[in-house]
């Protein structure tokens, strides 16, 4: 699963500038390398890299076979693995995408860049006008909606197919307007490789995450889609 955490950056540095603040850095315990990307002139590649316990890295990637392998590395001197962090600049639309759900590691990555810089990140954040108004113009199916309350200690989550249509749905939506905080649509984007999927957008953590389909790993170009529509949505007034 492809999973993208989204800030607004302001201002806005030149291009050239950033990736010479940027490049070469080292700081919090990250090592920073940024360049031109190569899927846009209008982008800017950051590779993050981290250390993390040997442990916690084996088991989030192997979960019950790691044990073995763990101790296996640790009896080898291996405490520590260094993990990498995809991120981009957009020079459009001002915005940082950090290819990681919003953590511990992804707050840590973002302070870092935003000290750099010397530039606020701020969450996108949408409210449920918002999202209404993607699940109506940008999606081609509403498969889950998540209603939250009382400062989100107690919710509600529908699921199923073309819930644009289901009453419950619809029942919530006049009722409790203003509590629709997270949606899974299937987005009206150019698909690459002809596999549609589903992506969660969370109104409260400014999170995507693009569901599996036939790849696990999402093209450049579809992702770009799905952010212009949350940022173009985001810039509009509520509904």
């Amino acid at each position: 699963m492809t999973t993208v955490t989204l800030y607004k950056l302001e201002p806005l540095p030149a291009k050239d500038l950033m990736i010479k603040k940027l490049n070469g850095k080292r700081k919090n315990g990250c090592w920073l390398k940024a360049k031109s990307s190569r899927y846009n002139e209008n982008e800017i590649e950051i590779d993050v890299w981290y250390e993390e316990d040997v442990e916690t890295g084996m088991k989030r990637a192997f979960s019950d076979e790691a044990y073995e392998m763990v101790e296996y590395l640790k009896a080898n001197g291996k405490e520590k693995i260094v993990r990498k962090v995809y991120c981009f600049i957009d020079l459009k639309l001002g915005t940082l995408e950090i290819y990681r759900g919003l953590d511990f590691v992804t707050n840590k990555i973002r302070e870092i860049i935003a000290s750099l810089l010397e530039v606020t990140l701020s969450t996108i954040s949408l409210d449920a006008g918002h999202l209404m108004h993607i699940t109506k113009k940008y999606s081609s199916e509403l498969k889950q909606a998540m209603f939250k309350y009382i400062h989100g200690l107690w919710y509600q989550i529908i699921r199923g197919r073309h819930l644009e249509n289901n009453r419950k749905y619809k029942d919530y939506i006049v009722t409790k307007p203003d509590s629709l905080r997270c949606i899974s649509i299937v987005p009206k984007i150019k698909y690459l490789n002809s596999s549609k999927y589903m992506v969660t957008i969370n109104g409260d953590k400014g999170t995507i995450k693009m569901s599996n389909g036939f790849f696990k790993w999402k093209p450049r170009l579809e992702v770009k889609q799905i952010v212009s529509m949350i940022v173009n949505v985001a810039a509009l007034p509520s509904f």
